[in-house]
């Protein structure tokens, strides 16, 4: 069905940010879904509107680094690596071993420019959003696995998953009654223990990942530590994206509502990647970097903003947002690519996950946000269409992956430039 396309090429009249004069011309552009939906217009606020006297905010999910952590990862790496780029997550986990300052002011700065209902950040000059493609190479998360909400099946994985329950529930004995942090980390650090690989990860996911308290590691992440640990993908990039769409929403109705008796703001979303990501698009006014690695997060660590970076990133124009393409995906030329049933490569099926519209999946599936990327085409090298609404199919985890799994149906895809024109 041609609803079902991921794109479609057709004549349109055309306007260009560098041209004053509109022309006519083939481009492909993505599809929106055929049912559009009325929404709201945004409300936006003034950008001094937030008093901190008024609402407190606490971002629990933008961690310090845990002391030991960067040690035990040096010390897993040339363990594990091989496991960990199977499973996809080797650039996060080394991602968690970086410090990154955190600025609340540029965060909540952003928050206030969040439109819930289009998942997008609203601009003067127009509209931008953290994409699964940004997840891929600013966070390290696969965006392809299995759903996190799936659990183990072989009877060694389950095995595992109740030794870390075990583990648990030993620490539950001891004076602070939980499985704090700190104390899974004498626990396993470096131990040589039958599960230390598993507990890492269960770390990692508890305190970096899907963090929900401040200092424990729970139980619901579990089965996931135990897969990864064995290689086996889990599409994490829709997971986390889901967590953070969700808490600027929360953020922003929190901002925006004058009324609301409700004085603290707690988020649990990991708000150093939308740091991250924000520095990275923003490098024209961003603190000059001494570290020019590949690694996004570690040209990051320890670079501590000032006011006026904040304020020229808040005020910026469209000059200044950076719309460099990522992947190997994006040659020097545009090409047409035909689709033969499933037979996609893993690089191209990943693109295809990032510039079609979806739902998301949070952990335990109580998370599930829509993912709207034909509002930001441009940010893929594609043409910008006037967007139509999409429907919703967040009725249960289920349906809601089902749709973001569903087979491909163009017959070709176009894949833009690494230097699209504007």
């Amino acid at each position: 069905m041609a609803e079902d396309r991921v794109m479609e090429e057709r004549q349109e009249l055309m306007l260009s940010p560098k041209h004053h004069n509109p022309t006519h011309k083939f481009a492909h552009f993505l599809k929106p879904a055929s049912l559009s939906t009325t929404i709201k217009k945004p409300i936006f606020l003034n950008p001094h509107s937030l008093t901190r006297k008024s609402l407190k905010v606490s971002l629990n999910g933008f961690k310090t680094l845990q002391k030991g952590w960067k040690d035990w990862v040096n010390y897993m790496e040339p363990l594990h690596k091989a496991t960990w780029q199977k499973a996809g997550i080797y650039n996060a986990v080394l991602n968690s071993s970086y410090k990154i300052i955190k600025n609340q002011d540029l965060i909540l700065g952003f928050a206030q420019k969040w439109c819930h209902e289009t998942k997008i950040f609203v601009f003067k000059w127009g509209e931008i959003s953290i994409s699964l493609e940004d997840m891929i190479f600013f966070g390290g998360y696969p965006v392809l696995g299995r759903c996190v909400v799936l659990d183990v099946e072989d009877d060694e994985s389950k095995r595992v998953v109740r030794m870390l329950y075990d583990a648990m529930s030993e620490l539950n004995k001891t004076s602070a009654k939980k499985p704090l942090q700190s104390r899974w980390m004498t626990m396993f650090k470096e131990s040589g223990r039958e599960i230390e690989h598993e507990a890492f990860l269960a770390l990692w996911l508890s305190r970096y990942v899907f963090s929900s308290s401040n200092d424990v590691v729970v139980r619901n992440v579990c089965h996931m530590a135990v897969s990864l640990a064995r290689g086996i993908r889990l599409a994490l990039a829709p997971a986390v994206l889901a967590t953070i769409y969700r808490d600027l929403s929360f953020l922003r109705n929190k901002i925006g509502v004058d009324h609301n008796d409700e004085r603290n703001a707690v988020v649990w979303a990991p708000f150093q990647l939308v740091q991250v990501w924000i520095l990275e698009r923003f490098q024209k006014i961003s603190p000059n970097l001494v570290d020019s690695c590949n690694a996004r997060f570690a040209r990051w660590e320890k670079i501590k903003l000032i006011a006026e970076n904040v304020g020229a990133i808040l005020d910026c124009g469209l000059e200044d947002f950076s719309w460099q393409l990522y992947g190997n995906v994006y040659q020097e030329k545009g090409r047409s690519v035909d689709v033969v049933g499933e037979c996609l490569d893993e690089e191209l099926e990943s693109w295809v996950r990032c510039i079609r519209n979806s739902e998301l999946v949070g952990i335990e599936g109580k998370c599930i946000e829509q993912y709207l990327p034909h509002r930001v085409a441009r940010q893929f090298g594609i043409n910008q269409d006037v967007p139509l609404g999409v429907p919703r199919a967040n009725i249960s985890h289920e349906i809601a992956w089902g749709l973001y799994t569903r087979p491909i149906k163009d017959v070709k895809l176009h894949i833009p430039s690494q230097h699209p024109d504007p």
